[in-house]
């Protein structure tokens, strides 16, 4: 440790273990302190730690954590996107060290006002919990705690319930039919109703992965990261021998899932149809696989993918109609 007069102050100068580090006082014994307290953290070893958490930004976590995790996500463009997005929010231009459980909230609390469902909110929000964990856990960010452990989540969305009758059903697909940027729409939109299939499994369909004979199809990646056999029906065997060809053999070849989406979205419009998205298909096959076809739930929860009765019966939302005409046939 070196303790100078420079100008009008005393400048100390504290070089140990390869680190220099430089600071001006005005009183010598100010600058005594200061040296020797940093001796003692640069030979604890709290010192780097501490220039760490000062130096480092959210953002720059968040493209560690992006080049980290990249490769092992089935989501990759979605994680891709979502990571670019926070690192311009202004809660990632603090460092680890100014990052808080009240800056965090008040991030909460913005991304809701803008109107982002409460769903999303949570999503974002375990993403970049997730960024700390792994940056604690493997690439030696030295935080004591995780600050978004701190911070209350937003209530999840209530389950959508949302299914049309079979009337309905019928102008969706006529209408979906009519899309001139996706010409296989009204085929998906069906094959969707029928197999229960979500639409990443059904957008990543390939002629190899369907028996025609045996009327099964597998679905080689799924949301429980293992593939899945469903059963197909004569009807859904007719709609993709009906598709033409294509080189990789996918039956529905889509590079914009957000264009297919609105794509969609105007089909619903064109039908007269309010409150009703492409995931809602899910729930409208599966009721008419208990009300028309009289599956039973071990049956659904095997073609569905759902591991729980609960989330199966959750989606076949048997309707009050039905019931009562099971009193009457009684």
């Amino acid at each position: 440790m070196v303790i100078r007069k420079h100008r009008k102050k005393w400048q100390c100068l504290v070089r140990l273990k390869g680190i220099a580090v430089t600071q001006s006082f005005f009183s010598k014994r100010d600058a005594s302190e200061w040296g020797k307290q940093k001796e003692a953290e640069i030979l604890n070893g709290s010192y780097l730690k501490d220039l760490k958490l000062t130096q480092m930004r959210l953002k720059d976590l968040l493209q560690l954590y992006l080049e980290k995790a990249l490769h092992k996500s089935r989501r990759s463009k979605i994680l891709k996107y979502e990571v670019e997005m926070l690192r311009r929010t202004p809660l990632a231009r603090n460092t680890l060290a100014q990052l808080s459980p009240s800056k965090i909230a008040e991030f909460r609390d913005d991304r809701l006002k803008a109107g982002k469902s409460r769903s999303t909110v949570r999503s974002y929000l375990k993403l970049l919990s997730r960024a700390i964990t792994i940056g604690r856990k493997e690439l030696g960010v030295p935080l004591t705690h995780n600050p978004f452990e701190l911070v209350e989540k937003p209530k999840p969305n209530a389950p959508r319930e949302r299914t049309l009758e079979h009337s309905e059903l019928k102008k969706l697909f006529k209408s979906c039919s009519t899309c001139s940027l996706f010409h296989f729409l009204g085929v998906f939109a069906e094959v969707a109703y029928l197999t229960l299939c979500r639409r990443g499994e059904l957008l990543r369909l390939n002629r190899s992965d369907v028996n025609f004979i045996n009327r099964t199809a597998i679905l080689q990646e799924t949301k429980a990261d293992k593939p899945r056999t469903i059963a197909i029906s004569p009807r859904v065997v007719e709609l993709l021998k009906s598709l033409p060809r294509t080189v990789n053999g996918i039956f529905f070849p889509v590079r914009s899932i957000s264009a297919f989406e609105k794509a969609f979205a105007r089909a619903v419009k064109r039908a007269g149809i309010t409150d009703f998205h492409m995931h809602d298909l899910r729930h409208c096959g599966a009721q008419h696989l208990i009300e028309d076809e009289g599956w039973n739930t071990i049956e659904l929860m095997q073609q569905g993918g759902w591991t729980s009765g609960q989330m199966a019966k959750r989606y076949a939302n048997i309707s009050p109609k039905h019931l009562a005409k099971k009193f009457s046939s009684a």
